[in-house]
């Protein structure tokens, strides 16, 4: 092995995350933001590029802006420059998009992350405002490639971290705790797959120990958080091979390619030189006063680790449970609204992670639109903790008030699902469970307890979910002991 080979090597990646802002017209325009509308239909004079268009500033897209430098701790600058990015792409019809350069809103943020060594904070370079481009479609046309200037002007923010991260998986983490944040302020709906949230990420190599920033590469066409730790790991590889076998990293642009798993050039890379920057002639520079900070500084909600702290003291819940309740705003918000209306918030928070959540999935919603409400999913508990129905009846209630709209005592009543304690009727259901498996049975009185859940099984089938567990177990017990 040569010295070259012995060198330890480590990666240094830095992310450039691109942030649709939840606003319903454009950043310099009064066209429509909403997604999947024919192509080309919301475009104006000023999105086509058109001579004499000139540019107007959405006050609301800037507020947005501002909120996510408060969430990430950010200096806000009083005075920002619009900037003009001059780059010449079938989908940009202007031949140059409206960001901010030298002088951007927001520097100096810090984000707090558990990565794969510990706690690790990564900084925030930047956080500015831009224009989006439009899109070019590669698969309309056989032969052609397609341009829809529907995204042409819809806000962005760009959050730029510092070459902070230490490995794919810590990259990942980042952009999971990123997305948490920016839901719970909600700035975006963070949708990877409309294009909400999309992640360029920068990466080089250099010897461990060392504090040198070597030439890097920069990835694109990351559509998915794991896909953007499956291609930094890629990249990593193929760099590390690269310097091992004494080259030279290329400073490139690189395409990822999810269904090869690998990466490959798109183009040189450009420095800011290529770009030509200058300031945005038709745009004055962007103030933004103090009152304005303080006003949107006073609209902030709990942030996600302050409210799973919380939820942890207040309402005495697992660091789990805490954790998966608060990984979005809208769970934490339907978890905390049921737990307010039950005697026992560890109950609450078992059926939205479960149930709740499962029924959730299956159906694609979130719970923001979850079709019961805190106060109906309360209402169905208090029928399961009463001992009105049990918990498997209690699921399958809950599965009818979504597909009815009913609320669960209507269900109930209705159906018959109430839970039966009668131990006549218990007793019967027992005994023929019993007689049907009479070796299980010996078996069971011979003290092998463990049959108790098939016997319980097999009176819960019978019953269809009816029969009160707690009575049956007891009947089980006083048959076992010969009673």
């Amino acid at each position: 092995m040569s010295a070259r080979d012995a060198v330890a090597l480590e990666p240094v990646i830095g992310l450039e995350v691109h942030v649709q802002l939840r606003t319903a017209r454009k950043l310099f325009c009064g066209d429509s933001t909403r997604f999947g509308a024919e192509p080309n239909t919301n475009v104006c004079p000023l999105c086509l590029g058109l001579p004499g268009a000139l540019p107007v500033v959405n006050g609301e897209a800037v507020e947005l802006a501002v909120r996510a430098a408060l969430g990430f701790g950010c200096e806000i600058h009083e005075t920002s420059i619009f900037a003009r990015k001059n780059y010449f792409y079938p989908d940009l019809p202007k031949g140059y998009q409206i960001s901010q350069f030298d002088r951007p809103l927001a520097t100096n943020g810090v984000f707090e992350i558990q990565g794969e060594d510990g706690p690790a904070t990564i900084r925030i370079r930047r956080i500015h405002l831009e224009e989006d481009a439009g899109k070019s479609v590669h698969d309309r046309f056989d032969s052609a490639t397609a341009v829809d200037l529907n995204r042409a002007g819809v806000p962005l923010v760009e959050i730029v971290s510092e070459p902070d991260l230490k490995t794919p998986a810590d990259a990942r983490v980042y952009l999971l705790g990123l997305k948490r944040l920016l839901e719970y302020l909600d700035i975006s709906d963070c949708n990877m797959e409309e294009g909400s949230l999309r992640v360029d990420a920068n990466v080089s190599v250099r010897p461990v120990g060392t504090d040198a920033l070597n030439t890097k590469t920069e990835l694109k066409n990351l559509n998915t958080f794991s896909g953007v730790e499956k291609a930094l790991n890629r990249e990593i590889v193929r760099q590390m091979e690269v310097v091992r076998a004494g080259g030279t990293v290329a400073h490139m642009t690189l395409l990822w390619d999810a269904a090869r798993g690998e990466v490959r050039p798109m183009r040189a890379k450009e420095e800011s030189h290529d770009y030509r920057y200058f300031p945005e002639p038709d745009l004055p520079p962007l103030v933004v006063t103090d009152a304005l900070v303080e006003s949107v500084r006073a609209e902030l909600p709990e942030f996600p680790e302050a409210r799973r702290t919380r939820f942890i003291e207040a309402y005495g819940l697992p660091a789990y449970d805490a954790e998966v309740l608060t990984a979005s705003r809208p769970v934490a918000d339907f978890y905390e609204a049921v737990a307010l209306l039950l005697p026992d918030p560890k109950v609450a928070a078992n059926w939205v992670m479960g149930p709740v959540l499962q029924e959730a999935n299956e159906r694609g919603v979130t719970l923001a639109h979850f079709p019961v409400s805190p106060e109906g999913l309360a209402e169905l508990v208090k029928l399961v903790e009463n001992g009105t129905v049990s918990g498997s009846i209690g699921k399958k209630v809950l599965a009818k008030m979504i597909e009815s709209g009913q609320r669960a005592p209507q269900i109930v009543a209705a159906e018959g699902l109430a839970q039966v304690s009668d131990v006549d009727r218990l007793e019967v259901w027992v005994l023929e469970a019993i007689e049907e498996n009479a070796e299980e049975a010996e078996r069971y009185r011979e003290g092998e307890k463990k049959l108790v859940g098939f016997f319980m099984g097999q009176v819960m089938r019978k019953s269809g979910g009816k029969a009160d567990p707690k009575r049956v177990g007891t009947l089980l017990a006083e048959w076992a002991a010969g009673k």
